[in-house]
């Protein structure tokens, strides 16, 4: 399901590329980094597309990779009675707004988006049942949350490689980037 997600938003950000850049405008792709803090780690895409007069638009996107398994869907915390041993919160961020060009190297962004949270819990099987190594996982629906994000930051960089620092007011959270300028 994570893949199906991530192909659609890669999608998305392939054709608002070709349709937006023109040659009075400058754009930027990037890979993102979301640092752990109350939520998994995130990494993602991001398009910044700026004009040299007015306004531009963006796009970013931003998701937990981890993958935990055994997972299984069909079971919640209660299931077996095998306790929790620990939780995990993955997140899917996705956010899209404006851009203006600060300088000819600085490029400022503002916008909004959306946070989808899914709660996960390790639950420890001491007879090795449902997992080899005696760990398995389960949705934590009492963890998922959904809700609004502002979102803001910078590009900069030089004429090839651009870096972005960005902020996210649902985690509360810097996020980085690394990427390259046409």
């Amino acid at each position: 399901m994570k893949l199906t997600k991530i192909f659609h938003v890669i999608a998305a950000f392939s054709l608002l590329s070709s349709v937006a850049t023109t040659a009075k405008s400058e754009s930027v792709w990037d890979i993102e980094y979301l640092p752990a803090g109350d939520y998994e780690s995130a990494f993602g895409i991001g398009f910044y597309q700026a004009k040299n007069e007015g306004m531009g638009f963006y796009g970013n996107f931003q998701i937990t990779l981890s993958i935990r398994e055994p997972h299984y869907d069909s079971l919640n915390i209660s299931s077996f009675g095998d306790p929790v041993t620990d939780r995990y919160k993955e997140i899917m961020l996705f956010n899209f707004g404006i851009t203006k060009k600060v300088t000819s190297n600085i490029i400022g962004y503002a916008g909004v988006g959306f946070v989808s949270v899914t709660g996960i819990a390790q639950k420890d099987d001491r007879f090795n049942i449902l997992a080899s190594n005696g760990k398995y996982y389960v949705n934590d629906s009492s963890n998922d949350e959904s809700s609004s994000n502002l979102n803001t930051g910078f590009v900069f960089g030089t004429e090839n490689i651009s870096f972005n620092i960005g902020y996210h007011s649902f985690t509360n959270t810097v996020y980085f980037g690394v990427g390259s300028r046409f």
